[in-house]
């Protein structure tokens, strides 16, 4: 067999004389030779067909059957239409019924449980909304009307915690439903007895549509600089009676620290948190008026 090397050979030999010769000869002489043996091809993938299943049927729903309980607003148009960071509006707690302009009312909360108080609201244009905190909302008796009459949309809340710092979250939801379709969302105050009165603050220094807040006896479970340095300029009224000692100290430490317009307004045998709301009806009275002058 002719290999190519012997090929090359062969025309070194004949150099000279292939001058003379026809183009076609060394043409001629390669193609007398077998040609080159061709690489052994080796397969590297193997190509397929689509594997992927595919998906399987899904049942479109009958929109005239009923819906589970557990799936109710999911697809409402109120919360679809609310803006990032808000809150759906409170809901009538199914197991009452209104009292009046009084709804017994239920905040999911962030952790999905439920935050019991009650809603006082006058049918018609949107008012100024007033959140209420204390430990239990029956402590507030018929101050919330006395609010509702002055021209003010009310929300009486239940703190389910005594740490003020965690119960942050309850707050923001609870000022956020009541701007919610409820009151005007750039008219709120907050107004908190004992614990509350310090959750008001705290509430009101990390949220900012709070635009005033009252305090009733606070229980002085914040630093005073840091807290108002977080409330900021925004007005606010300090009141506690001469003999709840804690309380009188914390809302003097708190009125030294105020960055804006404080009213402070000392007690003097009075009670603490809402009791002096009734041993002093003066006091509901003037922060009616504190009130309506600032939202």
């Amino acid at each position: 067999m002719c290999t190519f090397e012997r090929f090359l050979t062969a025309i070194k030999r004949l150099g000279p004389l292939l001058l003379a010769l026809p183009l076609t000869l060394p043409l001629t002489l390669l193609a007398a030779c077998d040609t080159l043996a061709a690489p052994t091809v080796t397969p590297q993938s193997t190509l397929s067909g689509p594997t992927i299943e595919p998906s399987p049927q899904v049942a479109q729903p009958n929109p005239f059957e009923m819906v589970p309980d557990e799936f109710i607003g999911v697809n409402d148009p109120t919360a679809a239409a609310m803006a990032p960071d808000s809150a759906l509006p409170p809901m009538l707690n199914p197991a009452s019924t209104p009292d009046g302009i009084r709804q017994p009312v239920e905040i999911v909360a962030e952790d999905g449980a439920m935050l019991t108080g009650d809603l006082y609201l006058m049918p018609g244009d949107r008012r100024p909304g007033v959140l209420l905190l204390a430990q239990d909302h029956l402590f507030w008796g018929d101050y919330p009307l006395k609010l509702v009459d002055a021209g003010f949309t009310v929300l009486v809340m239940d703190m389910r915690s005594t740490d003020v710092i965690g119960a942050l979250p309850d707050f923001e939801v609870m000022l956020r439903s009541l701007s919610s379709g409820l009151a005007q969302p750039d008219r709120l105050a907050v107004i908190g007895s004992n614990m509350g009165a310090d959750l008001a603050l705290f509430g009101c220094g990390a949220e900012l549509l709070c635009d005033a807040a009252v305090l009733l006896s606070p229980a002085g479970l914040l630093d005073a600089v840091t807290a108002m340095g977080n409330y900021g300029d925004r007005p606010i009224l300090l009141t506690a009676s001469d003999e709840d000692t804690a309380a009188f100290a914390a809302i003097a430490a708190l009125q030294a620290a105020a960055l804006g317009e404080v009213l402070f307004q000392p007690l003097t045998g009075a009670g603490t948190g809402t009791d002096m709301l009734f041993t002093r009806p003066d006091l509901g009275d003037l922060i009616i008026q504190w009130l309506q002058q600032r939202v």
